[in-house]
């Protein structure tokens, strides 16, 4: 097989590959590919990142992995990114918890609650309750530092681990 012919189906390969693969439960499997072409220099000083999910500060992986249905209780550990929502029981007065946004030093949490239940502590926290044709609700937000905890009503939150484009959040019934 000629190398053009090689390399168009190693392509092929990487591509059909990478679509398939879902990063939310599984690390992206690396794949090698023959070439007769010598490889390009790399600079071996820095490791390269990995997909996989990092230790929580307390040296281990989160013990919900990425499973936000685990929360339901308010008893989880479990990676989030942006965008992710948890849906919580109502007997603890929260409906939702949905990771607005991860800086570099904190993780911004919005609330939504039932009318005159939510209550929280902790980081810019701002909590108001709105009615609209009769149906009423609390919403808020409030942010998350890692060594920091924060409570929502009998729930207490933790953020063991914090990266640019994951953490790693702790919910624990009070």
């Amino acid at each position: 097989m000629p190398t053009l012919d090689r390399f168009i189906a190693a392509a092929l390969l990487v591509v059909l590959a990478a679509a398939c693969a879902d990063s939310r439960t599984a690390p992206p499997t690396p794949l090698s590919v023959a070439t007769d072409t010598p490889p390009a220099t790399t600079d071996t000083s820095s490791p390269a990142p990995t997909a996989s999910v990092r230790p929580s500060s307390t040296g281990r992986h989160p013990a919900d992995g990425s499973s936000l249905a685990s929360c339901k209780d308010a008893d989880c550990e479990v990676e989030v990114r942006a965008g992710d929502r948890l849906r919580i029981d109502k007997r603890f007065g929260v409906q939702r918890l949905t990771i607005s946004s991860l800086d570099p030093d904190a993780v911004t949490i919005a609330l939504l609650g039932f009318t005159g239940g939510l209550q929280a502590e902790g980081a810019n926290v701002s909590v108001s309750s709105s009615c609209v044709n009769g149906r009423c609700r609390d919403e808020g937000k409030l942010s998350l530092t890692p060594g920091r905890s924060a409570r929502i009503n009998n729930l207490r939150l933790e953020l063991p681990y914090l990266s640019g484009d994951h953490a790693i959040l702790r919910l624990t019934p009070r």
